[in-house]
Protein backbone atom coordinates (compact mmCIF):
# COMPACT_ATOMS: atom_id res chain seq x y z
CA UNK A 1 0.00 0.00 0.00
CA UNK A 2 2.90 2.33 0.63
CA UNK A 3 4.02 1.71 -2.95
CA UNK A 4 0.52 2.56 -4.19
CA UNK A 5 0.44 5.65 -1.93
CA UNK A 6 -2.86 4.32 -0.61
CA UNK A 7 -4.04 3.94 2.97
CA UNK A 8 -6.48 1.09 2.20
CA UNK A 9 -7.46 -1.50 -0.41
CA UNK A 10 -11.09 -2.05 -1.42
CA UNK A 11 -11.58 -5.78 -2.01
CA UNK A 12 -14.56 -6.33 -4.30
CA UNK A 13 -13.81 -9.85 -5.57
CA UNK A 14 -15.94 -12.29 -3.47
CA UNK A 15 -13.27 -15.01 -3.74
CA UNK A 16 -10.64 -12.66 -2.31
CA UNK A 17 -13.01 -11.64 0.49
CA UNK A 18 -13.45 -15.30 1.36
CA UNK A 19 -9.70 -15.87 1.20
CA UNK A 20 -8.98 -12.97 3.54
CA UNK A 21 -11.85 -13.36 6.03
CA UNK A 22 -13.72 -16.67 5.58
CA UNK A 23 -16.97 -14.86 4.72
CA UNK A 24 -18.73 -16.47 1.74
CA UNK A 25 -21.70 -14.13 1.18
CA UNK A 26 -22.15 -11.90 -1.83
CA UNK A 27 -23.04 -8.27 -2.52
CA UNK A 28 -20.41 -7.19 0.02
CA UNK A 29 -17.06 -5.42 0.03
CA UNK A 30 -14.06 -5.54 2.32
CA UNK A 31 -11.53 -2.88 3.25
CA UNK A 32 -7.98 -3.75 4.24
CA UNK A 33 -6.18 -0.80 5.84
CA UNK A 34 -2.45 -0.23 5.82
CA UNK A 35 -2.27 0.48 9.55
CA UNK A 36 -4.91 -1.98 10.79
CA UNK A 37 -4.85 -5.79 10.77
CA UNK A 38 -8.59 -6.09 11.24
CA UNK A 39 -10.61 -6.23 8.01
CA UNK A 40 -13.68 -4.03 7.62
CA UNK A 41 -16.65 -5.85 6.01
CA UNK A 42 -19.37 -3.78 4.36
CA UNK A 43 -22.48 -5.94 3.97
CA UNK A 44 -26.19 -5.92 4.79
CA UNK A 45 -28.78 -7.44 7.14
CA UNK A 46 -29.01 -10.72 5.20
CA UNK A 47 -25.46 -11.61 6.18
CA UNK A 48 -25.20 -10.16 9.70
CA UNK A 49 -25.38 -13.50 11.52
CA UNK A 50 -23.38 -15.26 8.79
CA UNK A 51 -20.49 -12.84 9.25
CA UNK A 52 -20.53 -13.47 13.00
CA UNK A 53 -20.17 -17.19 12.27
CA UNK A 54 -17.71 -17.14 9.38
CA UNK A 55 -15.62 -14.02 10.05
CA UNK A 56 -15.92 -13.03 13.71
CA UNK A 57 -12.49 -11.42 13.55
CA UNK A 58 -13.72 -8.87 10.97
CA UNK A 59 -15.47 -5.62 11.87
CA UNK A 60 -18.90 -5.72 10.21
CA UNK A 61 -20.76 -2.67 8.92
CA UNK A 62 -24.39 -3.34 7.98
CA UNK A 63 -25.50 -0.99 5.24
CA UNK A 64 -29.01 0.32 4.61
CA UNK A 65 -28.24 1.97 1.27
CA UNK A 66 -26.17 1.06 -1.79
CA UNK A 67 -22.59 -0.15 -1.53
CA UNK A 68 -21.07 3.04 -2.93
CA UNK A 69 -23.12 5.35 -0.70
CA UNK A 70 -22.25 3.43 2.43
CA UNK A 71 -18.60 3.08 1.37
CA UNK A 72 -18.36 6.87 1.09
CA UNK A 73 -19.45 7.18 4.74
CA UNK A 74 -17.10 4.42 5.85
CA UNK A 75 -14.10 5.94 4.05
CA UNK A 76 -14.74 9.26 5.78
CA UNK A 77 -15.31 7.61 9.15
CA UNK A 78 -12.08 5.63 8.90
CA UNK A 79 -10.18 8.68 7.58
CA UNK A 80 -8.96 6.84 4.50
CA UNK A 81 -7.06 9.37 2.41
CA UNK A 82 -6.60 7.29 -0.74
CA UNK A 83 -8.31 4.05 -1.68
CA UNK A 84 -6.81 1.37 -3.93
CA UNK A 85 -9.19 -0.59 -6.18
CA UNK A 86 -8.76 -4.13 -7.57
CA UNK A 87 -8.04 -3.30 -11.20
CA UNK A 88 -8.77 -6.86 -12.35
CA UNK A 89 -12.19 -6.99 -10.73
CA UNK A 90 -13.79 -3.56 -10.28
CA UNK A 91 -16.26 -2.81 -13.08
CA UNK A 92 -16.27 0.38 -15.11
CA UNK A 93 -19.73 1.25 -13.75
CA UNK A 94 -18.57 0.78 -10.15
CA UNK A 95 -15.46 2.87 -10.76
CA UNK A 96 -17.53 5.70 -12.24
CA UNK A 97 -19.80 5.70 -9.17
CA UNK A 98 -16.80 5.68 -6.85
CA UNK A 99 -15.20 8.59 -8.72
CA UNK A 100 -18.42 10.55 -8.35
CA UNK A 101 -18.65 9.76 -4.63
CA UNK A 102 -15.01 10.07 -3.58
CA UNK A 103 -13.26 11.95 -6.37
CA UNK A 104 -10.76 10.55 -8.86
CA UNK A 105 -7.73 11.79 -6.91
CA UNK A 106 -8.65 9.63 -3.92
CA UNK A 107 -8.74 6.44 -6.01
CA UNK A 108 -6.08 4.33 -7.68
CA UNK A 109 -6.49 1.04 -9.57
CA UNK A 110 -3.82 -1.52 -8.69
CA UNK A 111 -2.71 -5.08 -9.26
CA UNK A 112 -3.11 -6.09 -5.62
CA UNK A 113 -0.99 -9.25 -5.77
CA UNK A 114 -3.69 -11.44 -4.23
CA UNK A 115 -3.69 -13.80 -7.20
CA UNK A 116 0.01 -14.47 -6.65
CA UNK A 117 -0.53 -14.84 -2.90
CA UNK A 118 -3.44 -17.25 -3.41
CA UNK A 119 -1.33 -19.33 -5.82
CA UNK A 120 0.74 -20.73 -2.93
CA UNK A 121 -1.51 -22.92 -0.82
CA UNK A 122 -1.34 -23.35 2.94
CA UNK A 123 -1.59 -26.89 4.38
CA UNK A 124 -5.26 -26.26 5.17
CA UNK A 125 -5.92 -25.25 1.57
CA UNK A 126 -4.13 -28.34 0.27
CA UNK A 127 -6.24 -30.47 2.62
CA UNK A 128 -9.44 -28.91 1.26
CA UNK A 129 -8.41 -29.67 -2.32
CA UNK A 130 -7.54 -33.24 -1.35
CA UNK A 131 -11.02 -33.61 0.15
CA UNK A 132 -12.59 -32.24 -3.05
CA UNK A 133 -10.55 -34.77 -5.02
CA UNK A 134 -11.67 -37.66 -2.79
CA UNK A 135 -15.30 -36.74 -3.43
CA UNK A 136 -14.75 -36.17 -7.14
CA UNK A 137 -12.98 -39.47 -7.70
CA UNK A 138 -15.56 -41.55 -5.83
CA UNK A 139 -18.35 -39.85 -7.77
CA UNK A 140 -16.57 -40.81 -10.99
CA UNK A 141 -16.23 -44.44 -9.92
CA UNK A 142 -19.93 -44.53 -9.11
CA UNK A 143 -20.76 -42.95 -12.47
CA UNK A 144 -18.75 -45.51 -14.45
CA UNK A 145 -21.02 -48.19 -12.97
CA UNK A 146 -24.03 -46.16 -14.08
CA UNK A 147 -23.03 -45.86 -17.75
CA UNK A 148 -24.84 -48.38 -19.96
CA UNK A 149 -23.96 -48.06 -23.67
CA UNK A 150 -27.01 -48.09 -25.90
CA UNK A 151 -29.50 -47.92 -23.03
CA UNK A 152 -32.47 -45.59 -23.59
CA UNK A 153 -31.85 -42.13 -22.21
CA UNK A 154 -28.10 -42.61 -21.68
CA UNK A 155 -27.18 -39.21 -23.04
CA UNK A 156 -24.22 -37.00 -22.27
CA UNK A 157 -26.53 -34.70 -20.31
CA UNK A 158 -27.96 -37.60 -18.30
CA UNK A 159 -24.51 -38.87 -17.35
CA UNK A 160 -23.35 -35.35 -16.42
CA UNK A 161 -26.41 -34.88 -14.18
CA UNK A 162 -25.78 -38.21 -12.45
CA UNK A 163 -22.10 -37.37 -11.91
CA UNK A 164 -22.96 -34.02 -10.35
CA UNK A 165 -25.65 -35.63 -8.18
CA UNK A 166 -23.07 -38.11 -6.93
CA UNK A 167 -20.65 -35.31 -5.98
CA UNK A 168 -23.37 -33.51 -4.05
CA UNK A 169 -24.45 -36.71 -2.33
CA UNK A 170 -20.87 -37.39 -1.26
CA UNK A 171 -20.59 -33.99 0.40
CA UNK A 172 -19.41 -31.50 -2.22
CA UNK A 173 -20.42 -27.84 -1.92
CA UNK A 174 -21.13 -28.09 -5.62
CA UNK A 175 -19.21 -28.48 -8.85
CA UNK A 176 -16.02 -26.62 -9.72
CA UNK A 177 -17.53 -25.86 -13.15
CA UNK A 178 -20.30 -27.30 -15.38
CA UNK A 179 -19.25 -30.91 -16.03
CA UNK A 180 -18.15 -31.89 -19.53
CA UNK A 181 -19.37 -35.25 -20.82
CA UNK A 182 -18.62 -35.63 -24.54
CA UNK A 183 -19.27 -38.79 -26.55
CA UNK A 184 -17.38 -39.84 -29.68
CA UNK A 185 -16.87 -36.94 -32.15
CA UNK A 186 -18.08 -34.43 -29.55
CA UNK A 187 -14.91 -35.17 -27.57
CA UNK A 188 -13.03 -33.19 -30.23
CA UNK A 189 -14.51 -30.04 -28.65
CA UNK A 190 -12.27 -29.14 -25.67
CA UNK A 191 -15.18 -27.43 -23.88
CA UNK A 192 -18.08 -29.53 -25.17
CA UNK A 193 -21.49 -28.97 -23.59
CA UNK A 194 -23.31 -32.21 -22.62
CA UNK A 195 -26.31 -32.71 -24.85
CA UNK A 196 -28.65 -35.30 -26.30
CA UNK A 197 -25.95 -37.49 -27.89
CA UNK A 198 -26.22 -41.04 -26.57
CA UNK A 199 -23.24 -43.14 -25.58
CA UNK A 200 -22.68 -46.16 -27.79
CA UNK A 201 -20.91 -49.49 -27.49
CA UNK A 202 -17.36 -49.31 -28.91
CA UNK A 203 -17.49 -45.52 -28.60
CA UNK A 204 -15.64 -43.19 -26.23
CA UNK A 205 -16.67 -40.69 -23.58
CA UNK A 206 -14.51 -37.79 -22.40
CA UNK A 207 -15.39 -36.62 -18.88
CA UNK A 208 -13.96 -33.40 -17.43
CA UNK A 209 -15.38 -32.65 -13.98
CA UNK A 210 -14.56 -31.18 -10.60
CA UNK A 211 -15.90 -30.97 -7.06
CA UNK A 212 -15.84 -27.98 -4.74
CA UNK A 213 -15.35 -28.58 -1.01
CA UNK A 214 -14.87 -25.88 1.61
CA UNK A 215 -14.84 -23.45 -1.32
CA UNK A 216 -11.84 -25.14 -2.98
CA UNK A 217 -11.89 -26.72 -6.44
CA UNK A 218 -10.55 -29.91 -7.94
CA UNK A 219 -10.31 -30.69 -11.65
CA UNK A 220 -9.75 -33.98 -13.51
CA UNK A 221 -10.31 -35.39 -16.99
CA UNK A 222 -10.51 -39.00 -18.12
CA UNK A 223 -11.46 -40.72 -21.36
CA UNK A 224 -13.12 -44.13 -21.33
CA UNK A 225 -13.87 -46.51 -24.19
CA UNK A 226 -17.07 -48.53 -24.02
CA UNK A 227 -16.03 -52.04 -25.01
CA UNK A 228 -13.07 -51.13 -27.19
CA UNK A 229 -11.30 -47.99 -28.28
CA UNK A 230 -11.14 -47.08 -31.99
CA UNK A 231 -7.64 -47.61 -33.39
CA UNK A 232 -6.95 -43.94 -34.14
CA UNK A 233 -8.00 -42.82 -30.68
CA UNK A 234 -5.99 -45.63 -29.12
CA UNK A 235 -2.92 -44.22 -30.89
CA UNK A 236 -3.75 -40.70 -29.71
CA UNK A 237 -4.40 -41.88 -26.15
CA UNK A 238 -0.88 -43.29 -25.88
CA UNK A 239 0.65 -40.03 -27.13
CA UNK A 240 -1.37 -37.90 -24.70
CA UNK A 241 -0.55 -40.17 -21.76
CA UNK A 242 3.17 -40.10 -22.59
CA UNK A 243 3.04 -36.31 -22.83
CA UNK A 244 1.21 -35.97 -19.51
CA UNK A 245 3.53 -38.31 -17.61
CA UNK A 246 6.63 -36.54 -18.96
CA UNK A 247 5.26 -33.12 -18.04
CA UNK A 248 4.36 -34.26 -14.52
CA UNK A 249 7.87 -35.67 -14.10
CA UNK A 250 9.28 -32.25 -15.01
CA UNK A 251 7.39 -30.40 -12.27
CA UNK A 252 9.63 -29.06 -9.51
CA UNK A 253 10.17 -25.77 -7.67
CA UNK A 254 12.04 -23.26 -9.81
CA UNK A 255 11.06 -24.98 -13.05
CA UNK A 256 9.99 -22.63 -15.83
CA UNK A 257 6.25 -22.65 -16.51
CA UNK A 258 7.00 -22.41 -20.21
CA UNK A 259 9.42 -25.35 -20.15
CA UNK A 260 6.99 -27.68 -18.37
CA UNK A 261 4.44 -26.91 -21.08
CA UNK A 262 7.14 -27.49 -23.67
CA UNK A 263 7.88 -31.00 -22.42
CA UNK A 264 4.36 -32.18 -23.24
CA UNK A 265 4.14 -30.10 -26.41
CA UNK A 266 7.36 -31.59 -27.81
CA UNK A 267 6.04 -35.16 -27.47
CA UNK A 268 2.76 -34.28 -29.15
CA UNK A 269 4.60 -32.40 -31.90
CA UNK A 270 6.91 -35.33 -32.57
CA UNK A 271 3.88 -37.60 -32.97
CA UNK A 272 2.54 -35.26 -35.66
CA UNK A 273 -0.33 -33.70 -33.69
CA UNK A 274 1.06 -30.24 -32.86
CA UNK A 275 -1.86 -28.44 -34.52
CA UNK A 276 -4.37 -30.55 -32.61
CA UNK A 277 -3.11 -29.41 -29.18
CA UNK A 278 -4.20 -25.79 -29.11
CA UNK A 279 -4.51 -24.92 -25.42
CA UNK A 280 -2.13 -24.52 -22.50
CA UNK A 281 -0.90 -27.52 -20.53
CA UNK A 282 -2.57 -26.52 -17.27
CA UNK A 283 -3.47 -23.95 -14.64
CA UNK A 284 -3.56 -23.39 -10.92
CA UNK A 285 -6.64 -24.32 -8.89
CA UNK A 286 -7.99 -23.03 -5.58
CA UNK A 287 -11.02 -20.95 -4.66
CA UNK A 288 -11.34 -20.37 -8.41
CA UNK A 289 -11.09 -23.16 -10.95
CA UNK A 290 -8.56 -21.13 -12.95
CA UNK A 291 -5.86 -19.51 -10.85
CA UNK A 292 -2.16 -18.77 -11.02
CA UNK A 293 0.20 -20.14 -12.19
CA UNK A 294 -0.51 -21.01 -15.83
CA UNK A 295 1.44 -23.74 -17.65
CA UNK A 296 1.62 -22.37 -21.18
CA UNK A 297 4.09 -21.65 -23.96
CA UNK A 298 3.28 -17.96 -23.38
CA UNK A 299 3.72 -18.02 -19.58
CA UNK A 300 6.51 -16.30 -17.69
CA UNK A 301 7.78 -17.27 -14.25
CA UNK A 302 8.60 -20.46 -12.40
CA UNK A 303 6.86 -22.98 -10.18
CA UNK A 304 6.93 -22.47 -6.40
CA UNK A 305 6.37 -24.91 -3.52
CA UNK A 306 2.74 -24.95 -2.43
CA UNK A 307 1.28 -24.32 -5.86
CA UNK A 308 -1.23 -26.83 -7.24
CA UNK A 309 -1.55 -27.11 -11.00
CA UNK A 310 -3.51 -29.20 -13.44
CA UNK A 311 -1.58 -31.09 -16.12
CA UNK A 312 -3.93 -31.71 -19.02
CA UNK A 313 -2.52 -32.20 -22.52
CA UNK A 314 -5.00 -33.11 -25.22
CA UNK A 315 -5.33 -34.02 -28.89
CA UNK A 316 -8.58 -33.26 -30.71
CA UNK A 317 -9.52 -34.75 -34.09
CA UNK A 318 -12.60 -33.14 -35.68
CA UNK A 319 -15.21 -35.67 -36.72
CA UNK A 320 -13.43 -38.47 -34.84
CA UNK A 321 -13.04 -37.54 -31.18
CA UNK A 322 -10.48 -36.34 -28.70
CA UNK A 323 -8.37 -37.38 -25.74
CA UNK A 324 -7.44 -35.25 -22.74
CA UNK A 325 -5.94 -36.66 -19.54
CA UNK A 326 -5.77 -34.40 -16.49
CA UNK A 327 -4.48 -34.67 -12.94
CA UNK A 328 -3.88 -32.20 -10.09
CA UNK A 329 -0.25 -31.88 -8.99
CA UNK A 330 1.20 -30.22 -5.88
CA UNK A 331 4.62 -28.59 -6.16
CA UNK A 332 6.64 -29.68 -3.12
CA UNK A 333 9.90 -28.36 -1.67
CA UNK A 334 11.93 -30.87 -3.66
CA UNK A 335 9.68 -32.03 -6.51
CA UNK A 336 6.00 -32.77 -6.86
CA UNK A 337 3.15 -34.97 -5.68
CA UNK A 338 0.22 -36.11 -7.82
CA UNK A 339 -2.85 -35.59 -5.62
CA UNK A 340 -5.26 -37.59 -7.79
CA UNK A 341 -4.99 -41.36 -8.08
CA UNK A 342 -7.57 -42.55 -10.61
CA UNK A 343 -5.97 -45.03 -13.03
CA UNK A 344 -5.24 -43.72 -16.52
CA UNK A 345 -3.37 -46.46 -18.34
CA UNK A 346 -4.92 -47.57 -21.62
CA UNK A 347 -6.24 -50.82 -20.17
CA UNK A 348 -8.10 -49.04 -17.36
CA UNK A 349 -9.66 -46.69 -19.91
CA UNK A 350 -11.60 -49.54 -21.50
CA UNK A 351 -14.75 -50.43 -19.57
Amino acid sequence: MAKWKASALLVSNPRDIRYLTGFVGDDSWAIVRQDESRVELLSDFRFEEQIQREAPQARAHMRKKGLVEELEKLVKGLRIRRLALQAQHITLAQRQKLVKALGAKRLTAVDDGLLEQRAVKTPDEVAAIRKALDIQQQAYRNTLKFIRPGAPGQTEAHIAAYLEYQMRTLGADGTSFPSIVAADANAALPHAIPGATTVKRHGIVLIDWGARWGGYCSDLTRVVALGQMPAKLREVYKVVLDAQLAAIAAIAPGKSLKKVDGVARAIIRKAGYAKRFGHGLGHGIGLDIHEQPVLSHRADGVLRPGQIVTVEPGIYLPGIGGVRIEDDVLVTDHGHQVLSDLPKDLESAII
